[in-house]
């Protein structure tokens, strides 16, 4: 049982971590379009959709790390 919530644990760790990765491209790319003389407003929209998108996905696996640590002895 262990083995299986120390796996699912690493699963969600490395999930977070490309999530993070994604994150802060998308927050670079945002910078940059925002940095333009005249920025392109339907562009930046959906970078933004996409960064909470992805935030509220960080939450789901933080969430769901959570859960799984809770199973493990201390």
């Amino acid at each position: 049982m262990n083995m299986q919530v120390t796996s699912k644990l690493a699963k969600q760790g490395s999930r977070l971590v490309a999530i993070g990765e994604r994150l802060r491209g998308l927050e670079e790319r945002i910078e940059r379009v925002e940095q333009r003389a005249e920025p392109d407003r339907l562009v930046l929209q959906r970078l933004k959709r996409e960064k909470q998108r992805l935030k509220d996905e960080m939450h789901c696996h933080e969430s769901l790390l959570r859960t799984l640590s809770r199973g493990l002895p201390a």
